[in-house]
C-alpha cells in the first residue's frame, strides 16, 4: 500500500474567493508557500491525490476575477487569451477555431470531457511542463504577467527559462500574434501527442510545428517544438534558422530527425527513457515533415 508524502490535514484548507488581480495577489503575499493560486485546481488536485505535493492552507481561486476569462482579438488581428478560460471553452470559439486552431487541436488531447470543462489553459501553461506549451511555443505566444502591482509581457519561451520557484505572480493573458498566411495551401500545421493509453493520461512526447514552402518549395519559415513529461517544452532554434531557404528535401529530413533527437532535453520516468523519448519526437515530427514534403511535391522535390 502507497502512503501519501503528504498526509490530509485535520483543517481542510479555507477557500477564498479575489475579484481582481491585486486582491489577489495580496492574499498570496499575505500568507505565502501557505497558500495556492487555483483555478480549475485539475493538475493540482492530482499532484495532492499522488502526495506529492501538499494539501495548502489556503486555496485562493482565480474563477471570480472576470478579467482573467476573456476572449478577444484586437485591431493588429493579435488574439489575447483570459488564462482562466477553461479548454471546453476554447474548442468550442468560433475565433479560436479560426484563428488559432492549432491550440484548438491540442486542446481536445487534453484528458477527458470532464476535465476539459474544469481544467484552464492558464493552470496548463503555469505547470511549465502542460501538453498545450508545444502548441503555443510554435505559434510564437507571449504570457502577461502580474505581482499584485505591475505587469510584464515576455515571449513564452523566455517565460519558461525563468526558474519556477523564482517567481510569485498571477498569469494575467496569453497573446498570440496575427499570423499572416501569403498561401494557405503552402503553409502546414501539425500537434500530436504520444501517451500510454489513448485519453487521459500524462503524455509521453508531444511535438508541435509550422511549416511554410515558398513556391520554389524552399522552407520559408519553421517553428518546432516538443515536450512530453516532466519536460519543459522547448523550440529547436537552431535546427529551424539551418532549415529555413533549403529545399524540403530527404538530407533535410535526415538532419531534422538527428537535430531533435540530439536537442530535445527530455526527462526519464518509470514508463520511458530518454533515447526512447527522444526517438520518438523525432520520428513524430519528421514524419509530419515527410507528409508535408509529400504534399509539396513529393517525389518531384528536388533530390539532394
Amino acid at each position: 500500500m502507497s502512503v501519501p508524502l503528504y498526509q490530509v490535514p485535520e483543517q481542510q484548507p479555507s477557500v477564498w474567493q479575489p475579484t481582481s488581480v491585486e486582491e489577489a495577489m495580496h492574499l498570496k503575499h499575505k500568507w505565502g508557500d501557505k497558500a495556492v493560486l487555483i483555478s480549475g485546481g485539475t493538475w493540482l488536485r492530482t499532484r495532492w491525490e499522488n502526495g506529492v505535493s501538499p494539501l495548502p492552507q489556503h486555496l485562493i481561486s482565480l474563477a471570480h476575477i472576470q478579467a482573467l476569462s476573456g476572449l478577444a482579438m484586437d485591431a493588429g488581428g493579435q488574439i489575447h487569451i483570459g488564462p482562466s478560460l477553461r479548454l471546453a471553452d476554447l474548442m468550442d470559439s468560433e475565433l479560436m477555431q479560426m484563428k488559432c486552431a492549432l491550440l484548438v487541436k491540442a486542446c481536445a488531447e487534453i484528458a477527458a470531457p470532464s476535465v476539459r470543462n474544469l481544467a484552464s489553459i492558464g493552470g496548463n501553461v503555469v505547470t511549465r511542463t502542460g501538453d498545450l506549451i508545444t502548441a503555443l511555443l510554435v505559434m510564437d505566444a507571449q504570457v502577461v504577467c502580474s505581482n499584485g502591482t505591475a505587469e510584464y509581457t515576455l515571449p513564452l519561451a523566455k517565460w519558461l527559462d525563468v526558474p519556477a520557484q523564482a517567481i510569485s505572480e498571477v498569469m494575467t493573458g496569453i497573446k498570440v500574434p496575427n499570423i499572416d498566411i501569403e498561401d494557405a495551401e503552402r503553409t502546414f500545421e501539425f500537434y500530436l501527442k504520444v501517451g500510454r493509453r489513448e485519453a487521459f493520461t500524462p503524455s509521453v512526447v508531444t511535438v508541435a510545428g509550422r511549416l511554410s514552402l515558398a513556391p520554389d518549395q524552399t522552407i520559408q519559415s519553421l517553428a518546432l517544438a516538443a515536450g512530453g513529461g516532466s519536460a519543459v517544452p522547448a523550440r529547436f532554434v537552431d535546427l529551424e534558422t539551418a532549415a529555413i531557404g533549403r529545399p524540403l528535401s530527404k538530407d533535410l529530413l535526415q538532419s531534422l530527425h538527428t537535430g531533435v533527437s540530439e536537442g530535445f532535453q527530455a526527462v526519464p520516468d518509470d514508463y520511458a527513457g530518454v533515447a526512447y523519448r527522444k526517438q520518438t519526437a523525432a520520428n513524430l515530427i519528421v514524419s509530419e515533415c515527410y507528409k508535408v514534403w509529400r504534399k509539396g511535391g513529393g517525389a518531384n522535390a528536388p533530390k539532394s
